[in-house]
């Protein structure tokens, strides 16, 4: 074996170091977009405290809210299944009953 050329033993030591340094870099990585992701889930959780999600009247009531746009303008029974329902969606989105895409 020439003399120049280094021990196997310490080929393999700073290899298993280096690897060892990589996976620490890797982890904090992970810990700090964990931890990131932790802070903004608590935000969200003490935003959405702050709004009241209790059920309207109409979501409750025994028909629902589709039986509350019935009941507020007769005609509407007398319409098509298909218009009452195009309807009933315009209703929705006006009474701000429709869940929103943000």
């Amino acid at each position: 074996m020439p003399e120049g050329a280094p021990p196997t033993n310490l080929i393999l030591l700073s290899t298993a170091v280096g690897l060892l340094v990589l996976l620490l870099l890797v982890s904090w990585g992970i810990a700090r977009r964990l931890a990131r992701i932790d802070l903004k889930l608590a935000d969200l959780s003490v935003r959405m405290d702050g709004e009241s999600s209790a059920p309207t009247v109409s979501e409750t009531s025994p028909g629902g809210a589709f039986e509350s746009f019935l009941s507020e303008d007769a005609s509407r029974r007398s319409l098509p299944k298909a218009e009452q329902f195009a309807a009933y969606r315009r209703w929705r989105q006006e009474k701000g009953l429709n869940w929103s895409n943000s």
